[in-house]
């Protein structure tokens, strides 16, 4: 077993932070199996309601502003709840999905140009696909 030296004046703040590492890392593998698996299958339902190519945007951002959501939500249900008050465990909930947010309003742009180099590289590939 470990012995800090007597001088160590960080092994109490190390202790601290490990002790909630096993709960921030399956909350972060939940969160994420779970949100990826909604955003592909909202993806594909959007895709069916806003077909054309030039609502991508649409389909894009509706599946994950929700997908995001279930993240933060699972996230911060397993790795958070119970270490903090109600109120501040419901801020880092909030904040991190409007940090999220404003992510996903700033892809937008390159998931355009992802798919604009798609089709110019596989020209022979059927522009109905997924994207």
């Amino acid at each position: 077993q470990f012995i800090p030296h007597a001088s160590d004046f960080a092994q109490s703040s190390l202790e601290t932070i490990f002790a909630i590492m096993p709960r921030i890392a399956l909350g972060s593998l939940a969160a994420y199996l779970v949100s990826q698996l909604h955003d592909v299958w909202a993806f594909a339902f959007w895709k069916r309601i806003f077909s054309k190519p030039h609502q991508l945007w649409i389909r894009n951002n509706l599946s994950t502003m929700v997908s995001q959501l279930i993240d933060s939500i699972i996230f911060c249900t397993v790795a958070l709840l119970g270490l903090y008050e109600m109120n501040v465990w419901f801020q880092i909930l909030l904040t991190t999905y409007i940090l999220k947010l404003i992510v996903a309003a700033l892809d937008t742009p390159f998931v355009y140009i992802a798919r604009k180099i798609y089709f110019k590289y596989y020209k022979d590939k059927d522009k109905t696909a997924v994207i």
